[in-house]
């Protein structure tokens, strides 16, 4: 980079500074679908401009243009508003400086020295600077709520370099009036509402993890064994010895969801039960299980699929499949059901959990399903929009009815995928 930029404190001509500047400008032609001749420390300070905690102008940059824009954004309330979610956030602050400068030169003609450029004013540069400001903020927000949802609510699960290579992606899903609404029923959804991180199963060769009551001389305390004989036969017969409580990590098995798509599921149920699906991708995420969604309605439809630590592009695929699906056709839920159990049966893994959404209008093969779900070991949890069905609710581990479509039944489904909201305690 020849021209020195706005910003004290920035290497210009560092690899890794014309690195995010290529960044920039890459995804700001995509956006403008259109080459930007600008001086790459334009990109540079776009970039810094939202990246940096405290960047500073410097009064002796040779860049006039770079000054405007970079002290129009710190000067900006709406600037300082995006600032406070790309501060320190690589992904983020590239996607703001690309939304920035791709709005921007769609509104003034852009060049090194505003005042030389084609009659463009310094005055009119910064009232274009807050427009575009406003715009980038608007459009962040939604990319915020995608990219919180695509991380399971959680900073950092995801690889921060491979999520950048998605940026476009993601814009292009924040885009989406679909995913919009799928996002705001999901709205207010929290990382604890998600479940525990790990499940604990009890053993006696577990790792400790405090104390209890009972009988077990295998998991004798020390404290124990320092009473007299008839104390501790006394505490013996009343199970009333202090023991070890030792558990090991539970690796439970993929969430397999199937979502009915038929006719009859239109509207409000078929939003509701993308969201539930999404929900349950972002447990199946934080507690590192594979997680699989087929959609159905008289036949079974494609299967997606991510695995337990998942790819960006895999996520970002999933949740285009999630939001493109409409309504349509009759619905077929013994095939749907023996498809999925198909599915993990070939995958010899134990402990999956199949969460069926349907509205129920169908008649249900018993036998064949609980057949398999015997050999697949699976449980089946039948969510039941506004309707019931009996065949389902004999086979089902969980079953639950769904009336108000709100996020209180979206916390329900979730709980209902691990069977109880701790650890299973049985040592025999």
């Amino acid at each position: 980079m020849s021209t020195r930029g706005a910003l004290r404190g920035v290497n210009y001509n560092s690899p890794l500074t014309k690195y995010r500047a290529s960044r920039v400008k890459r995804l700001a032609e995509a956006l403008s679908e259109s080459s930007l001749r600008l001086d790459e420390v334009v990109f540079a300070d776009a970039y810094y401009a939202f990246y940096l905690p405290a960047p500073v102008v410097d009064e002796e940059s040779t860049s006039a243009l770079c000054r405007v824009l970079v002290e129009s954004v710190l000067a900006s309330s709406v600037g300082q508003r995006v600032r406070a979610k790309t501060v320190l956030e690589p992904l983020l602050s590239t996607i703001s400086a690309a939304l920035f400068i791709s709005e921007l030169t769609k509104q003034v003609s852009l060049k090194s020295t505003p005042e030389k450029s084609s009659g463009t004013s310094t005055r009119s540069v910064q009232e274009a600077v807050q427009r575009a400001l406003e715009s980038t903020s608007s459009e962040l927000e939604r990319v915020v709520a995608v990219k919180r949802v695509i991380e399971g609510l959680e900073p950092g699960t995801l690889s921060v370099f491979s999520t950048e290579d998605y940026g476009l992606d993601l814009l292009r899903l924040a885009r989406n009036a679909d995913v919009e609404a799928i996002l705001r029923a999901l709205e207010g959804l929290y990382a604890w509402d998600l479940g525990s991180r790990r499940d604990y199963v009890a053993s006696k060769r577990g790792e400790k993890m405090g104390f209890e009551l009972g009988s077990d001389v295998e998991r004798l305390a020390p404290r124990s064994l320092a009473y007299p004989d008839e104390l501790f036969y006394v505490r013996f017969i009343q199970r009333r010895l202090l023991l070890y409580t030792k558990v090991v990590a539970r690796r439970p098995g993929e969430i397999y969801v199937l979502v009915d798509k038929s006719g009859s599921m239109s509207g409000d149920k078929m939003l509701w039960a993308r969201a539930v699906t999404l929900a349950l991708y972002m447990r199946a995420l934080r507690e590192r299980r594979e997680f699989s969604v087929r959609f159905f309605d008289s036949q079974p439809y494609s299967l997606h699929s991510v695995k337990k630590r998942p790819r960006v592009s895999e996520v970002v695929a999933l949740f285009e499949y999630i939001a493109r699906v409409k309504s349509s056709g009759g619905t077929d839920i013994t095939r749907a059901l023996l498809t999925a159990l198909q599915d993990i049966s070939s995958k010899r893994s134990t402990e999956n959990t199949i969460i069926l959404t349907t509205d129920g209008i169908d008649r249900v093969a018993e036998k064949p399903i609980r057949l398999m779900l015997e050999k697949t070991r699976s449980r089946l949890v039948a969510v039941m929009i506004m309707g019931d069905n009996r065949s389902l609710e004999a086979l089902a581990d969980e079953y639950l009815r769904v009336v108000k479509l709100d996020q209180r039944d979206i916390l329900r489904v979730i709980r209902a995928v691990s069977g109880s909201s701790s650890a299973v305690i049985n040592y025999e």
